[in-house]
């Protein structure tokens, strides 16, 4: 991000400041949080043109070195003129992949707190807007303790959409593989590359 506006930088930080992630605390109850400095859990700024969209899924559910569960993902929607009719707008599914899920529209200055845990299955449907890209600021934040009342472990895992039975298959066994390595090389297979250090000066 540094070889960009440095305003893109700025945007993604200051939902790190100590000040926000404590009225995020107040807001969601949820205390001791620990923002993403490094963005290694796909936190910053994400693009997606016309067609694009992602599947349900649940997304990793530990900090890079599996010390720390993910509990909030904080994410701020910001392309102008957005509306329902647009696509990519984030669903949730509360009864998981087999269910109907619930629709949020992507509208500008939107800011969606999300808590994640084992069951939080998300997607984003389809993007029909040809106009302009659907663009999002992501955060997302951790903490010693699991939002369930139980420990868990998972890798970030996809499934098919009701309609996409061959497609939940294959994706069921990307998964099991998966995490399957991830519990023999508890730290993963290779150092991740994908952390960004924020320049302190």
């Amino acid at each position: 991000m540094d070889r960009y506006n440095p305003m893109l930088e700025e945007i993604i930080y200051a939902f790190q400041d100590p000040r926000v992630v404590k009225l995020v605390e107040e807001i969601t109850g949820i205390q001791e949080m620990i923002p993403d400095q490094y963005l290694y859990a796909g936190g910053g700024i994400s693009l997606m043109g016309e067609d694009h969209f992602l599947n349900p899924h649940l997304d990793n559910s530990h900090d890079k070195d599996r010390n720390l569960y993910r509990v909030l993902n904080l994410l701020y929607y910001v392309s102008p003129a957005w509306n329902q009719e647009c696509g990519g707008n984030l669903e949730l599914w509360d009864h998981g992949p087999e269910g109907n899920p619930r629709e949020i529209v992507s509208r500008s200055n939107r800011l969606v707190l999300m808590a994640t845990h084992e069951y939080s299955w998300h997607s984003v449907n389809k993007v029909r807007a040809a106009h302009a890209p659907r663009c999002c600021v992501s955060n997302y934040h951790f903490s010693a303790k699991p939002i369930e009342a139980h420990e868990y472990f998972h890798v970030t895992t996809f499934r098919g959409r009701p309609e996409e039975p061959v497609r939940d298959v294959l994706l069921k066994g990307d998964t099991a593989l998966r995490t399957g390595l991830r519990k023999v090389f508890r730290k993963g297979v290779v150092k991740p590359k994908h952390v960004y250090e924020k320049d302190s000066t």
